[in-house]
Order: structure tokens, then C-alpha cells, then sequence
């Protein structure tokens, strides 16, 4: 049971770590809707463990946090007496050029980090829903991906490595900081999604990519969701290789992104654009500003559909039916809404405008309508009301015993977001 945190308990954070990395908590510092006392602030990896060791032995439970840009994500912790910022953790980049590959501290910034590996011709190819000022740990924790996952993969398909603060205030590393390192349980790719409920990323290791000469996007309008299932179809079975196939709806549209050399990124465009008259879709190419300003909206957030955000995983195949199936409902309930997301790999996005009735209501029917045939509908952000009625993991059946399992093994005493991970699990 977590025991009360004092004035005296905050007193001795600072006595063993200085007053820049124990402070109380701002009124705005929330868990959800509840207030947390003090806020940790780790300079470095050993007293990051340290703080977790002393918060264990007080049975205290932390929450975990980066830049903040997910902290409304999934489920929040259904308790916790500190916030254990790692925001201070953005020391020295270690690129290693010549293996394509970098070490990066868990608060360094994607956005900085991209800039500095760019001076070798080289990038981190991720490009998240939280864009680049995100952290590499919060980016990690969550797994956070973005259009060019189809092409380059999440961030559990690019880290290699991993240094992580226990709860029970020890430190530990896993992987290498070499592509072909095969030693051991890939503990990178499990603490990557976990959302902070096994350990603290400290730093990650990541595989890289040259960065490409150059870009062009093709702009495919069809003319319902129909049309635009097919086309997507189409496109995924063609030979071309783009890093980015985006749907943006209901406009309805799709944004074909392909990144080489000038030649190369023309020539596919045009086998695209040649599949898509086929399908009856009509097509304009866009690059430089324009390029970089169509990629900003797809799937931005306006006011009036800032309300929640839905994650939707499907098999490609049934495209059409979810986009006709969100698109009735939106109508039928008055509904303010966007979606977009990956259109050939089945992982879309909704944003939402409307009462916290009518978004619940949405999304119970959607994860009722997407059971059967294999989708699921994760609430990532959304009011407390909404998350009230609708668990925001919904039913992840027999993997829930396995990651309690897991949960009991890197964290017995339960100090690290107790209910905030995948699935609730405590």
C-alpha cells in the first residue's frame, strides 16, 4: 500500500539530490485528474535508479514523464504520490556514423536529435503523431509512430539497444550498440510501448538511415471510401516502394510519399499516378514548401475535433468498411471528425469533436463492430468522462495474464504507473 508522502519525505529527496531535482509539484502537474506532491528530476541514469530505490522503500508510486507531449495517452496510473521527470536526461548524442547507428539520452528532443545526426547525412527516420519535439524515452515508452512507419518501421523495429533505471534502484543495459547483436532477451522491444510500467528508459541505442536526396508526394483524390480502399489496395500490391502511404478522410484522399534519389522518387511517382487514373482518382505531385505544407495538415488537429483521438489497428482488406462505418456514425450523431493514418498497414487515427456521450458511444460501437474481424479501438486521449465509461485498452484477453506476469517481475511492488501501462494492468 502506498504510504502518504510528506513535507519530510520531500526534504530528504533534496538532501540526497539538491534542490534542482526534488521540487513540489505545480497545481497543473496532475495524474489525471489527481494532484501529485513533488516532482523528481534525475540529472543522469544512476540517480534516476537511486530515486526509483528510495521511492520503493517509502512504498511510493511514481509516474513516469518526458516532454509531457503523451502524458493524456492511454490510461493514466490509477494512483501516484511523485512524477519522475527524465526531461533532464538530454546529455551527449554518441553517433557512430560509419555503423549507422546512435545512442541517445531518453530527454534529448527527435527534432534536435535529427538535426545534429543530419551534419553526417544521416537521420533517425521516425516521424511521430507528437511530433518532433517529443523525447526519445516518451517516444519509446509509447512506441510513438508516424506516415514512414510503412517504409522504415516503428521505433520498436529501430532500437537495438537500451539503458533503463529499476524500481528497485538499480541500473541495467540490454541489446548493443551494433545492428547484428543477438545476445540475450530483446528487452528494448519490450520496454518499447510500455508506457512506463516496467522501468525508466534512461537511453536507447537506434539503427539509422542515410537521408534521402529527395521527395515528392502524390495527392490522390477518389471519389468515396470505396474508391479509396481499392486504390490503397492497388497501390500496395504495385511495384513501387514508397515510405509513405497516408490516408486523410473524408476528403477522401491519399498521400503517397516517396523519398530517393530525384529519378527514382519521379519515376514511381508516375507509376502512381498511373494507377490511380485506372482507379478513376485524380492526382497532383507536390514537392519542396508545398510538399512539406500538405504533410503538416494531414491528421492536424483543429478546434473543433480536439476532443479525443481513437486508434484504430485493422486489417488492410477492410479499409472501406471502417471508413463507411466511422463515417455514418459521425453523421448519424453530429459528430465533428478527421481520420487519418497508415492506409496499406491498417493503422488509423480519428480525431473527434462532440459530448463525452456521443465519443463514448462511438467508440464502444466501433470496438464492437471491429472484434469480429480482427480490429481494435484503443481511446488514446480523450476526457475523464469518456475514459470512465470506455476502458481506454478495451479487452485484451489472455495477454493480460503474461504482462502482469511481466509487470510482477521488473516491478513487485508495483511503484512504476500502477494501471497506466497496456491494458491497465496494475
Amino acid at each position: 500500500m502506498s504510504l502518504p508522502f510528506t513535507n519530510a519525505a520531500l526534504e530528504d529527496a533534496r538532501d540526497r539530490w539538491g534542490d534542482q531535482a526534488a521540487r513540489t509539484a505545480h497545481s497543473t502537474e496532475t495524474v489525471g485528474d489527481a494532484a501529485v506532491v513533488a516532482v523528481l528530476e534525475p540529472a543522469d541514469a544512476t540517480a534516476a535508479a537511486s530515486m526509483l530505490g528510495w521511492a520503493s522503500e517509502r512504498r511510493l508510486t511514481v509516474a513516469l514523464r518526458g516532454g509531457g507531449s503523451k502524458w493524456t495517452w492511454g490510461a493514466p496510473p490509477i494512483r501516484a504520490d511523485l512524477i519522475l521527470s527524465l526531461a533532464r536526461l538530454d546529455g551527449a548524442v554518441e553517433h557512430c556514423a560509419g555503423d549507422l547507428t546512435a545512442t541517445l539520452p531518453a530527454g534529448a528532443r527527435l527534432g534536435a536529435v535529427n538535426e545534429q545526426l543530419a551534419q553526417a547525412g544521416q537521420w533517425l527516420p521516425l516521424d511521430p503523431l507528437s511530433g518532433p519535439h517529443c523525447t526519445i524515452g516518451g517516444l519509446l515508452a509509447t512506441n510513438d509512430s508516424g506516415p514512414r512507419r510503412l517504409r522504415h518501421g516503428a521505433p520498436r523495429d529501430l532500437v537495438i539497444g537500451i539503458e533503463m533505471a529499476l524500481a528497485d534502484g538499480r541500473t541495467a543495459k540490454a541489446g548493443g550498440r551494433v545492428v547484428k547483436n543477438v545476445a540475450g532477451y530483446d528487452l528494448a522491444r519490450l520496454l518499447t510501448g510500455s508506457y512506463g510500467s516496467l522501468a525508466a528508459i534512461t537511453s536507447a541505442t537506434f539503427k539509422l538511415a542515410p537521408l534521402p536526396a529527395a521527395s515528392c508526394t502524390v495527392v490522390a483524390t477518389a471519389a468515396g471510401p470505396r474508391e479509396l480502399g481499392r486504390l490503397a489496395q492497388a497501390i500496395a500490391t504495385s511495384p513501387v516502394s514508397p515510405s509513405a502511404v497516408e490516408i486523410d478522410h473524408p476528403s477522401p484522399r491519399l498521400l503517397v510519399r516517396f523519398e530517393s534519389t530525384a529519378a527514382a522518387a519521379r519515376q514511381q511517382a508516375d507509376q502512381v499516378i498511373e494507377i490511380c487514373v485506372a482507379q478513376g482518382a485524380s492526382t497532383m505531385t507536390l514537392s519542396g514548401a508545398l510538399e512539406a505544407d500538405a504533410w503538416s495538415v494531414c491528421g492536424a488537429a483543429s478546434p473543433d475535433v480536439d476532443d479525443a483521438l481513437l486508434k484504430i489497428t485493422i486489417l488492410p482488406m477492410d479499409l472501406e468498411h471502417v471508413l463507411t462505418l466511422v463515417g455514418q456514425e459521425v453523421r448519424d450523431h453530429g459528430l465533428a471528425w478527421r481520420m487519418f493514418g497508415r492506409a496499406t498497414l491498417g493503422v488509423l487515427f480519428c480525431r473527434l469533436g462532440g459530448s463525452p456521450g456521443q465519443i463514448a458511444g462511438l467508440a464502444l460501437k466501433l470496438r464492437a463492430a471491429l472484434a469480429p474481424r480482427s480490429g481494435r479501438v484503443v481511446v488514446l486521449t480523450a476526457s475523464t468522462e469518456v475514459k470512465a465509461i470506455v476502458a481506454p485498452w478495451g479487452d485484451i484477453g489472455a495477454a493480460a495474464n503474461i504482462m502482469r506476469a511481466v509487470k510482477t517481475r521488473f516491478d513487485p511492488l508495483g511503484t512504476l504507473c500502477p494501471g497506466g501501462g497496456p491494458g491497465g494492468v496494475a
